[in-house]
């Protein structure tokens, strides 16, 4: 069968995946689905049209009816739907699809985290549970010691010998020729762990130090979902997509959820906004990795962070209106593309442009090694409170000693006039 000599094409307008430029005899598109359509066009000699949907939408179902270019393509209005179109059930119900010629998985994008506190890199090292763990390693040796080697000793000290062991400070063994053997294997563990974590603390801290390390932050949907149900954040889905949907029917409670706070609230965005403005402290987008790449470049030359976690993967495919006559010469040609690897690059070089003018408007100022007033500043405030709780508790015990002191003159002095 010959292959139609024009077709009309249901298209979203972007300039980094499927770009538009009319003038009055020409149409001329680019991008790396632009490409792609001019690619097919050569190969099967065939001239095309563009119509755009009125609600620049890809297509979702609404009260029954359809939207954007699945709309479009339904309704014989249009010959094929391109523009990065994902594969689903009820999308396969109304329209066909080619050959698929990628893949798409949605994630979510959201402003990356900032450092965390100066002070906070003093805990940083180890993590909460480790943290128990030794708190709880060092009481439970104070009442140990306490209890069963150093008798003549009061909780208070054997506490504060404990304490110092772990801050490398030396511990009394004056009673260490009394010790039995377990005694001795117990008392040489304590001094391994008050040994070895020290040791391992000083390490951690001053690879933080180092490389100050950045907050937790969102990292995946389950982190997502519950920021949004404290009402902290805010996670917004493209319009005309089914991302809505898919979070709404999905089996996982937390990706449902997530799906019910966006329906609930309309946090819906469009193409024509600036998606830049629209991500801050609380704000994540949904959107495909793939398309974040194109939009917001590589992390490494921006503020956004994109989650490693994904709800989906689905084909990417072109819509066709239902019975198309050549879908096998169609499915045919894109499947030569795809192995030469050809898309894979016209995606990549959209990837490459899009990160350009944030390399070429990138500062590299060489760095002087040296320590300033911010870099020292948590550690001079930590050391002033030491110094300040020294001086309080040097203080507490002058005044106790000298009450002390003063109650024992007193006392003496009633003994000698009883006398």
């Amino acid at each position: 069968m010959v292959f139609p000599s024009n077709l009309k094409i249901a298209a979203v307008q972007s300039s980094k995946f499927f770009g538009l430029v009319r003038t009055f005899n020409s149409t001329r598109v680019y991008g790396s689905d632009g490409r792609f359509l001019n690619y097919l066009a050569d190969a099967l000699k065939f001239k095309f049209d563009v119509i755009l949907p009125a609600d620049g939408e890809w297509g979702s179902l609404k009260d029954g009816s359809w939207t954007g270019i699945i709309d479009i393509v339904n309704r014989r209005e249009a010959d094929l739907g391109i523009s990065y179109m994902a594969v689903t059930e009820e999308r396969s119900q109304v329209v066909d699809f080619s050959y698929p010629y990628a893949t798409i998985d949605r994630t979510f994008v959201v402003k990356e985290p900032g450092p965390l506190p100066p002070l906070a890199a003093y805990i940083y090292p180890f993590s909460q549970n480790v943290w128990i763990l030794y708190t709880s390693l060092i009481i439970a040796a104070t009442f140990v010691f306490q209890k069963v080697m150093f008798k003549n000793v009061s909780l208070l000290d054997s506490f504060i010998a404990t304490l110092g062991s772990v801050l490398l400070q030396p511990m009394d063994c004056s009673e260490g020729k009394k010790f039995s053997d377990g005694k001795r294997v117990v008392f040489g563990l304590w001094l391994t762990i008050a040994t070895v974590m020290p040791f391992l603390y000083t390490t951690s801290f001053l690879s933080f130090i180092t490389m100050p390390e950045k907050e937790p932050g969102i990292k995946d949907f389950r982190d997502l979902s519950k920021a949004v149900l404290s009402t902290k954040f805010k996670c917004f889905a493209p319009k005309g997509t089914a991302d809505e949907d898919l979070l709404l029917k999905s089996n996982t409670n937390h990706l449902k959820i997530l799906g019910e706070a966006i329906k609930l609230n309309n946090w819906k965005y469009g193409w024509d906004e600036e998606l830049d403005d629209l991500i801050d402290d609380s704000t994540a987008l949904i959107m495909s990795r793939q398309l974040i790449l194109l939009i917001f470049g590589d992390h490494i030359y921006t503020d956004k962070k994109i989650s490693e976690d994904s709800f989906g993967v689905w084909n990417i495919a072109i819509a066709l209106r239902k019975n198309f006559c050549c879908k096998k010469q169609l499915d045919t040609v894109i499947f030569r593309l795809l192995s030469s690897g050809l898309y894979k690059k016209w995606f990549d070089d959209e990837v490459f442009l899009s990160n350009l003018p944030r390399k070429l408007s990138r500062n590299y100022i060489k760095r002087e090694i040296s320590l300033s007033f911010e870099d020292l500043k948590s550690s001079i405030f930590i050391l002033i409170m030491g110094f300040s709780l020294s001086l309080i508790v040097l203080l507490a015990e002058i005044f106790s000693v000298s009450r002390f002191y003063k109650r024992i003159l007193k006392l003496h002095g009633i003994g000698k006039r009883k006398n």
